[in-house]
């Protein structure tokens, strides 16, 4: 028998060592295997914005080819915003060109890019775009530049926006799962994809409403850049849908019709090349690697400003790249409120909420740095429920006219599955010492009692939320109700009700904690927090590869669902995880 065991251990030993190896050889290969797009600078290069850029708050490393499936890795805004700064006084950089870009980010964010370039510009340097195809949003990038050029058998879409919204109500009952939901607001819509067939009165509502107005803003941001009038993106919108570049040209939406080969060569002329040299290129990803100390700005100064970046869900717990972490960011703040050489914090938020718990344990750090320095919240694309909550004990809150923010609601919901058990045959017994000790089984339906209590909770949360904003905003009670209600209202709507301050983007909010705490121009930034390192990232891009849920579908909407419906127990600040904006 000691022999046997011998074996056995000495063979599990082994195994475990051998697939140690193995997991160490691919990673080496992996990382062996990333392009390290360090730019070798000549005396003239343009800087290259091409194919697909994906723009999120935080810069994640370029994953190798195995790991990302051609999926792009994301650039941080900030990044990309100080990248552009520098290489306005880069005396190497002659230019910017993007090249069929195809831009992954909401339309703010898109909008504040759209100025940056603009700004880049008025350095006496020039932005030329050349496309195949222009969507809506990479016309809008493309706005800010000189020239915008297209191939002559390309084409355009202007079409509008749309809000899709998925519903799974009658799925769920044919195999027997059983929402229970429970939600104060009446717009707050989150459980409407489990609940309904279709959209409510009061959802539809509020999502016309502010379609309509981040449309409305699309329009007013590019005829900021192009002498277009808006009246004619309505008439594309409305009839012609698909454009050619002739009837572009024809209109002032774009500038030439060329062929890609002239195209570089009018960027040869702008650059004072010959015919007979080629042009260098630095990819952005490049510049931002090859500049991150100058990113980074001096964070050895006695004066600095934290700039805390958050993005994704808000959950209980640490961190990830898709996650607000509650501890987490707990220590982030705790951290830059007892740091001496930080005189100002700005905090960058996009984020549709999550956890009640999770978003009062951050908002109690936020409170508590409030009261020692200025903290300016700056919202990306989405800063609602949640990710408004934690945004109330601001000192000023700087918003896009179009970020999605509101939505001051709350909701619970649980799933129970005695039909689908009852369908399968599987038959579920129980003692207890009490009538609900078996109180969240999901194996029978929730009786009177049990939804009154959750009702219970979720009513006491929804009033601490109106008091949240309250008190941090200074608004009446009676007015916040009025304007609560889970209903979700663009940037500029929300300043007209006192929810934010000022229109602008992560540039103003910078500006704004200097300005409030007097530093000038003279400051460092601090950055938060760390961006997952490379073997963070082909752990999790492994982990998702080998989901079951990645097997049974490619509809990502469908799988948000499935990891909710055991997950989404308890009191939840959310917007709908399906409201997405085309």
């Amino acid at each position: 028998m000691k022999q046997f065991f011998k074996i056995l251990f000495a063979s599990l030993f082994g195994a475990i060592l051998a697939l140690g190896i193995i997991v160490g050889l691919v990673v080496l290969i992996s990382i062996k295997s990333i392009p390290t797009d360090t730019p070798s600078y000549a005396d003239k290069n343009v800087l290259l914005l091409q194919n697909v850029v994906s723009v999120g708050e935080v810069t994640v490393p370029e994953l190798p080819t195995i790991f990302s499936d051609g999926e792009v890795s994301q650039l941080g805004l900030s990044d990309i915003l100080r990248a552009l700064e520098i290489a306005s006084n880069d005396d190497k950089i002659s230019g910017i060109v993007l090249e069929n870009v195809t831009i992954d980010a909401g339309y703010p964010t898109v909008s504040e890019l759209a100025a940056a370039i603009q700004k880049f510009r008025q350095k006496g340097k020039f932005v030329v775009s050349y496309n195949h195809t222009l969507s809506q949003k990479s016309y809008l990038l493309s706005s800010g530049a000189n020239e915008i050029v297209m191939n002559s058998e390309g084409m355009a879409e202007f079409h509008g926006i749309s809000s899709t919204s998925v519903h799974y109500k009658n799925l769920l009952e044919k195999v027997g799962l059983k929402p229970v939901v429970i939600r104060c607001g009446k717009y707050k819509s989150y459980v409407e994809s489990v609940t309904q067939e279709k959209m409510s009165d009061e959802n539809r509502m509020q999502k016309q409403v502010y379609i309509d107005k981040v449309w409305k803003q699309y329009g007013a941001d590019v005829a900021k850049h192009r002498p277009i009038l808006v009246s004619q993106l309505n008439s594309f919108a409305d009839s012609v849908l698909i454009c050619t570049p002739q009837q572009l040209l024809s209109f002032g939406f774009i500038d030439k019709i060329q062929y890609a080969d002239e195209f570089w060569d009018s960027v040869k002329v702008r650059m004072g090349l010959k015919s007979n040299e080629s042009v260098s290129t630095i990819s952005l990803r490049g510049y931002i690697k090859s500049n991150q100390t100058k990113i980074a700005l001096d964070t050895t100064r006695k004066s600095n400003v934290a700039l805390i970046l958050a993005q994704g869900s808000i959950d209980l717990g640490k961190s990830d790249e898709k996650s607000i972490g509650s501890e987490t960011y707990c220590k982030i703040f705790k951290k830059v409120r007892e740091d001496s050489s930080i005189k100002a914090v700005v905090f960058r938020i996009n984020s549709g909420g999550g956890s009640a718990l999770a978003s009062e344990l951050i908002w109690r750090e936020v409170s508590l740095t409030a009261a020692k320095k200025p903290v300016i919240v700056s919202m990306g694309d989405v800063a609602a429920s949640g990710g408004y909550y934690i945004a109330t004990p601001a000192t000023a809150i700087v918003v896009s006219p179009s970020t999605l923010t509101g939505s001051i609601g709350v909701f619970g919901m649980s799933m129970t599955a005695e039909g689908l058990l009852n369908k399968i045959g599987v038959n579920v017994d129980k003692v207890n010492t009490h009538p609900h000790s078996d109180f969240g089984n999901i194996s029978r339906d929730m009786d009177p009692v049990e939804v009154k209590a959750i009702q219970n909770m979720i009513d006491k949360t929804y009033k601490t939320f109106k008091t949240r904003v309250s008190e941090g905003r200074h608004l009446p009670l009676v007015l916040v109700e009025e304007i609560a209600q889970g209903r979700v209202w663009s940037g500029a709507d929300a300043m007209e009700r006192g929810l934010v301050d000022t229109l602008g983007g992560l540039d103003v909010a910078l500006q704004m904690a200097a300005k409030a705490s007097n530093l000038g121009k003279n400051y460092g930034i601090k950055m938060y927090p760390q961006a997952p390192s490379l073997f963070d990232m082909m752990s999790s891009t492994l982990e998702a590869k080998t989901s079951v849920l990645a097997k049974l579908t490619d509809d990502k909407n469908f799988q948000s669902l499935l990891r909710a419906i055991p997950t989404k127990s308890g009191v939840y600040m959310q917007l709908p995880y399906n409201f997405t904006i085309e």
